[in-house]
């Protein structure tokens, strides 16, 4: 195309490069890279601005388009001769000639980053109309053009220095590099019309776009490999969302550290609301899961005392665990996880890793000597009410749909007027409850939870009926020597029957915590007064704790 000036003036030898940029931090650099490279850079706006006050030459894109920006400037790069020049085919002597006989050169090279329309959409103050104003229009554009006219096309800007580093080197294996560059491209476009379309219509379209955050070896099975983590949260991310827990030691996290870290963010983040709502303070939280079923849980004063309470709960289960605690790991918070317990012949607590809001060197050393994997989060310090998961649920089906629910935000409140109560609770009781909800309504249902002087004795989850898992959570409190007598129970659900109630009744609980719905109420509400049992009810329509179906 040298030679080519479209009556201008302007030469156009060597490759071109177009940049529009919104963030334009560095984008002056950049420019300055690709001038060395032998480009001449085509800009217009803000961006032109920047990169000209910066002492590198540009030129505005209206020597490309043959005229200015119109309508407020909504209409600037979107033209018939930048089009062309992006989607000439280089490799056809039928484009090259029609290009030269029409006078248009080539593009080779796109810069786009598009307006962040996450912001636009979380500001209350912007009106319908004002969002929309800030939909980007021709930054999707070209870079849709560019990926499909196989140019250099940049799509976010931590790819520059990457692409400059190319070109200096010589463009090693450029079919596979611009391969990759057009698939980052493709997937910010998808991204930001996900974003929109989620925006124009949220309950027929649901935006569930997200790119490779972290791999695992493989899935639930050696088996199902590849597997990997997805995610993609840049605009006011969730300080709790999984991409911001920090693997700091260890072995690689699995695909089953992952679903075990979200199900323990979801009970501990409950655990701590159910607190603040009740007691109006959040207590240590201490929580071990197997499968995503917690095995042990524990609330105390300190951090070493919830975590032996979370540990002496079943120690056999725990085998293998993982544990989520809402506070930094110290030395002895981390010899406690490893000893307690423990006779001093024996090896080390066998666990599968450790997720705090931090660890201190020497807790990591002394958790590194059992190659346990240690991930830390900051924002599980500073766990309350609003710690709750808002975003939905969904759940990939075969056909490649999927289902998506509301999260599951309900907090138990004792004292709400759709509350019924049948006793008298002490405070012990009621903090049980609590603890038990919490726990029962993040574990698979259908579940009984046992609980007593904050200390899981007990949880029987994914069970058919309520009398067997019932039985479950008295079998797995007895075989750990737990004496469940005076403790309290919760069930996700209500009991259809007194069969289960009476069950409860014969091991020494002392205080229910359930819901009502069942035609069979009153039979259930005398099993359990009758057998010297307060019962605390809550509609199963506003209460019911069904969870990982």
């Amino acid at each position: 195309m040298g030679g080519s000036d479209l009556g201008t003036g302007f030469e156009f030898n060597g490759p071109n490069a177009l940049l529009t940029v919104y963030d334009k931090t560095g984008i002056a650099e950049f420019a300055g890279g690709l001038v060395d490279e032998g480009f001449n850079v085509y800009s217009s706006g803000g961006t032109a601005k920047a990169i000209r006050e910066a002492g590198v030459p540009v030129q505005e894109t209206n020597i490309l388009t043959g005229g200015d920006a119109i309508l407020g400037h909504r209409v600037v790069t979107l033209s018939r001769e930048i089009s062309a020049g992006i989607l000439a085919n280089k490799n056809s002597k039928d484009d090259m000639a029609e290009m030269r006989d029409i006078r248009i050169p080539l593009i080779d090279l796109v810069c786009v980053d598009m307006y962040p329309l996450e912001q636009a959409i979380a500001d209350p103050s912007l009106s319908r109309q004002e969002i929309i104003e800030k939909i980007d229009v021709g930054g999707p554009t070209l870079l849709t053009e560019a990926a499909k006219g196989d140019r250099i096309v940049l799509s976010v800007a931590e790819q520059r220095q990457l692409v400059l580093d190319w070109l200096a080197a010589g463009k090693p294996d450029e079919e596979a590099f611009l391969h990759q560059l057009a698939a980052d491209a493709s997937y910010e476009v998808a991204r930001y019309r996900a974003i929109e379309a989620a925006w124009r219509n949220g309950e027929d379209v649901v935006a569930l776009v997200a790119r490779k955050h972290a791999p695992t070896k493989y899935g639930e099975n050696p088996q199902q490999a590849p597997a990997a983590f997805y995610a993609d949260s840049r605009v006011d991310p969730d300080p709790l969302g999984l991409d911001q827990f920090v693997h700091v030691k260890g072995w690689e996290l699995s695909f089953v550290n992952e679903t075990d870290i979200d199900r323990l963010t979801q009970t501990v983040t409950h655990v701590a609301a159910g607190f603040e709502r009740n007691f109006g303070s959040v207590p240590a939280i201490a929580v071990g899961v197997k499968h995503g079923n917690a095995c042990g849980a524990g609330v105390a004063e300190t951090q070493v005392e919830a975590v032996q309470k979370m540990l002496e709960g079943d120690e056999l289960a725990i085998y293998g665990g993982v544990v989520m605690l809402n506070g930094i790991i110290d030395e002895e918070t981390a010899t406690v996880l490893m000893r307690h317990n423990i006779a001093q012949e024996d090896p080390n607590r066998m666990l599968d890793g450790v997720v705090a809001a931090g660890a201190s060197e020497e807790a990591v050393e002394i958790l590194s000597r059992a190659k346990l994997r240690v991930v830390v989060n900051p924002a599980l310090g500073e766990l309350s009410e609003a710690s709750l998961d808002h975003a939905p649920r969904v759940r990939p089906v075969r056909g490649g749909g999927a289902l998506v629910q509301p999260n599951y935000t309900f907090v138990q409140d004792l004292s709400a007027e759709n509350m019924q109560h049948y006793g008298e609770t002490t405070n012990q009781q009621k903090e049980d409850m609590i603890l038990a909800w919490a726990v029962g309504s993040t574990s698979n249902s259908n579940t009984i939870t046992i609980v007593k002087d904050g200390k899981l004795l007990g949880n029987g989850v994914g069970q058919q009926d309520r009398v067997g898992a019932a039985k479950l959570a008295l079998t797995r409190a007895a075989d750990r020597d737990n004496d469940v007598h005076g403790a309290v129970a919760y069930s996700d659900s209500f009991f259809p029957y007194a069969d289960g109630p009476q069950v409860l009744v014969d091991a020494g609980i002392s205080a229910v915590l359930t819901s009502s719905g069942s035609v069979k109420d009153p039979e259930v509400i005398d099993a359990f007064t009758s057998g010297g049992v307060t019962v605390s009810m809550v509609p199963d329509k506003a209460g019911r704790g069904f969870f990982g179906h």
